[in-house]
């Protein structure tokens, strides 16, 4: 079984949403849209009760709930082998589930079926309000059986959830504040569960140790330098209790219990004894402790239980390789995945149909697909290099809150060439009044596809920018541009008869002759003209080595320096909705830049 959507109302940071869920979705988007939330109700819906921390006031929409308000949460299950309700007698009975169809193209589900391609589902709901008496949130979970409003705290109490059929669901969250050192303890929860489902206790081993423990070869209290004192203290005691028990010192409490809750995980070192986990290193302390997990799921599979596993930023304490052969073992051994993730690498590793864009406008959350349909046979070359061979850098740039389309991939080369050095320099942003590369993310932009790309982008992301020349094609875009149902959040051009070379060659210009020494070896013969240098770039486009020799020659000039944050932290301000002195607005709303 799993979850096929969720629909969420009054939960924390979101108002009203709806998310239709793949097979192993990944949930992107930028900071505060919703992805731990939605993994968190998902934890509320159908986690066992210890999972998820008691609810107040915070996780209301708002923060202030009113006798009225109520978290309303309803997930749609579907996966039951055959779709037949008279085969899962546990779920569709008598005070239990209602069947019902999912449509899995549109997300919908129907009351009776007229559609061969539906599946057959049941939808668990949890509702919850706070008591403004007791100053408590009361939580019900129950079936679902209509949309119609519904207050489970004000009729008959409606059919709740057998805890049997959430542990088949099997449903397990791994935190993006976690910590593993304890995770191969018998204090760990998911480590009892883990032997209990491979029914792998290990009491033989258990007891011995206890025995060993019991009788060791070299007790602590016959060492020399205590010795004395235990004697001491024996022989103090004796004369006030003459059948009193002499003093010894074990290890651990010697009983079964005790010696289970003294083990703890070592790493074996190539030379030495053993270090704990606690003392290594967090990327393989968090690889062991959800590999361990994973041997939990493929017993509960093999079982013929289900496994629904949530995974917040995996990318955590592992390096690249490490990130993206978890992500494959976890989706191998699972039903079902839902991973939350700020990495591009993770995103651009999964099925594209796959990568759910997330985006939150006051309340209200969207999900899109990064794309709706994989892409065919005849798809178009610039379609195919931007969403395979580019997919890392446009899912960075999808996770920001702004999206800057502009005119050619030279520019977001060239742009990024830049940008890069200059934030590793201290203080060069202190002037500028938006940080372009926290705020703003650029995308690549195949064979000046600026119209096509602005469509593809605006719809998963709500907030989409476009940078064009002031020449005649950029000009043509505009028109374009301003036709489209719904025009970009801004629509940004360079001067006129300009393009970035020249912008850049205007950064250049605020100290020529340091300029003219550190780029001396860019032409041959050296440039005698920060003109030359222009017509330098502009000749070489995606001349990688020449934008990096003029970005370093940039960052190495306090007055560029100071020009290149004019430029970046106007561009910022003009994509997120303000305004900059380097930037004009004409009378159909179009930017233009000011050098």
């Amino acid at each position: 079984m799993k979850i096929a959507a969720l629909s969420i109302s009054n939960f924390r940071g979101i108002r009203e949403g709806f998310v239709k869920f793949g097979t192993h979705p990944v949930l992107v988007g930028s900071n505060n849209t919703g992805k731990t939330t939605l993994i968190e109700a998902l934890a509320l819906l159908i986690g066992r009760d210890r999972l998820t921390k008691e609810l107040t006031e915070h996780d209301f929409f708002g923060s202030c709930p009113q006798p009225a308000d109520r978290i309303k949460l309803v997930a749609t299950i579907t996966g039951f082998d055959g779709n037949d309700p008279d085969d899962h007698f546990d779920w569709f009975r008598e005070g239990r589930a209602i069947p019902k169809w999912f449509d899995e193209a549109t997300g919908t589900v129907h009351t009776v079926k007229t559609n061969a391609g539906w599946d057959l589902c049941c939808q668990i709901a949890l509702q919850a309000y706070f008591d403004h008496d007791s100053l408590s949130v009361e939580v019900v979970r129950y079936f679902h059986d209509h949309d119609n409003p519904f207050d489970p705290f004000a009729e008959d109490a409606p059919v709740g959830i057998p805890g049997k059929l959430i542990s088949q669901l099997g449903f397990y969250m791994v935190r993006a504040s976690r910590t593993w050192d304890r995770v191969f303890s018998w204090g760990s929860e998911l480590f009892r569960r883990t032997l209990n489902a491979a029914a792998a206790q290990p009491s033989a081993a258990i007891l011995a140790e206890r025995d060993r423990l019991r009788q060791p070869q070299q007790p602590i209290e016959r060492d020399p330098h205590i010795t004395q004192l235990i004697e001491n203290v024996n022989a103090e005691i004796a004369r006030c209790f003459p059948s009193a028990p002499g003093i010894q010192l074990r290890v651990t409490g010697t009983d079964s219990k005790s010696v289970m809750e003294a083990v703890s995980a070592h790493f074996a070192v190539a030379e030495g004894p053993s270090i704990p986990a606690a003392r290594q290193g967090s990327g393989i302390v968090s690889m062991q402790g959800l590999m361990l997990l994973l041997e939990l799921g493929r017993a509960r599979v093999e079982a013929g239980e289900g496994f629904l596993l949530a995974l917040e930023e995996p990318e955590l304490h592992l390096p690249p390789s490490a990130q993206q052969q978890l992500v494959q073992r976890v989706q191998a051994l699972s039903t079902q995945t839902f991973i939350t993730t700020h990495s591009p690498l993770i995103a651009a590793s999964a099925n594209p149909t796959s990568v759910m864009v997330l985006r939150n406008d006051h309340g209200e959350l969207a999900s899109e697909p990064f794309q709706e349909t994989p892409l065919q046979p005849q798809a178009q070359n610039w379609e195919r290099r931007f969403f395979q061979h580019s997919r890392v850098d446009v899912l960075s740039a999808l996770m920001q809150p702004t999206i800057l389309i502009p005119e050619g991939k030279a520019d977001f080369h060239l742009f990024r060439s830049i940008l890069r050095p200059l934030m590793l320099t201290e203080g060069w942003s202190v002037t500028m009044p938006r940080a372009f590369g926290i705020e703003v993310g650029m995308v690549p932009t195949e064979d000046a596809k600026v119209v096509e790309l602005y469509r593809a982008m605006s719809r998963i992301h709500r907030h989409v920018c476009c940078l064009v020349d002031g020449d005649h094609d950029g000009l043509r875009y505009i028109d374009s541009l301003l036709q489209e149902p719904s025009r970009p959040a801004a629509i940004i051009r360079w001067a006129d008869g300009e393009m970035i070379e020249d912008v850049v060659g205007w950064i250049l210009d605020a100290d020529p002759d340091a300029i003219l020494v550190a780029l001396n070896e860019l032409t041959n013969p050296a440039p005698q003209a920060i003109s030359e240098i222009v017509n330098r770039l502009k000749d070489s486009k995606m001349d990688i080595v020449a934008y990096e020799a003029v970005a370093d020659a940039i960052v190495s000039s306090p007055p560029c320096r100071v020009r290149a944050a004019e430029l970046f932290g106007g561009l910022a301000a003009i994509c997120v909705g303000g305004r900059s002195g380097r930037f004009a607005s004409r009378d159909n709303g179009v930017w233009v830049f000011q050098p």
